[in-house]
C-alpha cells in the first residue's frame, strides 16, 4: 500500500513538471507575441511627451490620482516595474485634475524634491491607514509632506508659485491632449496610451512597447 502511494505522488509529480514544461513556451510566447494597436495600445492623436525623449530614452507617463483607490492599488506595482528598468526608461508621475489641490500639492513636493517618498505614503495614508481625507485641503497636505524634508510654511509657498501654477498648466495641456480619462493611465512617449485587460497585461503591454521603441520597431 505504501509503494502504491509513492509510486502514485512520484507519478503525480511528473505530470506537474511536465505540465510545467509544457506552458513555460507558451507564457514565453504571450510576453514576446507582437503588440496589436487598438488592443495592447492606442495611439493618440495630437498627443505630446511631458518631455521630449533624448535619442533612445523612453518616457513612461502614469496619469494618477492620490484619491483614486485603483491608483493606490496600482502604485506599488508600476512602482516595481519602474525599479527594475534600465536607464533608459524615463519615469513621471502626473496628476488627472490639474485644478485641484493636490495636483499643486504633487508639484511642490515635486520641486521640494520630496516627491519620491511622499508619493507612496500619500497613497497609504489615505487608502491603507487612513490617516488623511481622501481630498484634503492645503493646509493638511503641507504639513503631511513636511516632515519628508521641508516646511509647511514653504510647501505652501510652493503650492501658490508661478512655478507650480506654469506646472499645472503643462499637466493640464497633457492630460487633454492624452486623452488621460481614467485614472491610472499609462502614456509612452506622449503618443501610446496603454490599454490592456488587467493592471498585470497592462505591466507586461507596457515592457514589450517600451523595448519596441527603444529598438526603433515602433
Amino acid at each position: 500500500m505504501r509503494l502504491r502511494s509513492i509510486q502514485h505522488i512520484s507519478s503525480l509529480l511528473i505530470a506537474g513538471l511536465i505540465a510545467l514544461a509544457t506552458a513555460l513556451p507558451a507564457a514565453a510566447a504571450t510576453s514576446t507575441a507582437p503588440l496589436v494597436q487598438d488592443t495592447d495600445y492606442a495611439i493618440v492623436a495630437g498627443a505630446h511627451p511631458w518631455q521630449a525623449p533624448k535619442k533612445g530614452e523612453v518616457e513612461v507617463v502614469e496619469v494618477y490620482a492620490w484619491w483614486c483607490p485603483h491608483c493606490a492599488h496600482f502604485a506599488p506595482m508600476i512602482s516595481a516595474w519602474a525599479a527594475r528598468q534600465p536607464a533608459w526608461v524615463r519615469m513621471v508621475y502626473l496628476p488627472s485634475d490639474p485644478d485641484s489641490t493636490g495636483a499643486a500639492a504633487a508639484f511642490a513636493a515635486q520641486r521640494a524634491g520630496l516627491l519620491p517618498r511622499v508619493h507612496p505614503a500619500m497613497f497609504r495614508a489615505i487608502h491603507t491607514d487612513q490617516t488623511m481625507p481622501a481630498r484634503p485641503s492645503a493646509d493638511e497636505y503641507a504639513a503631511f509632506m513636511a516632515p519628508f524634508g521641508s516646511t509647511p510654511a514653504k510647501l505652501m509657498a510652493l503650492m501658490r508659485s508661478p512655478e507650480v501654477v506654469a506646472d499645472l498648466a503643462r499637466d493640464r495641456a497633457f492630460v487633454l491632449a492624452a486623452q488621460a480619462d481614467t485614472t491610472p493611465t499609462l502614456i509612452v512617449n506622449g503618443k501610446y496610451k496603454v490599454l490592456g485587460r488587467s493592471y498585470e497585461d497592462q505591466l507586461d503591454i507596457l515592457d514589450r512597447l517600451t523595448a519596441q521603441i527603444h529598438g526603433g520597431n515602433l
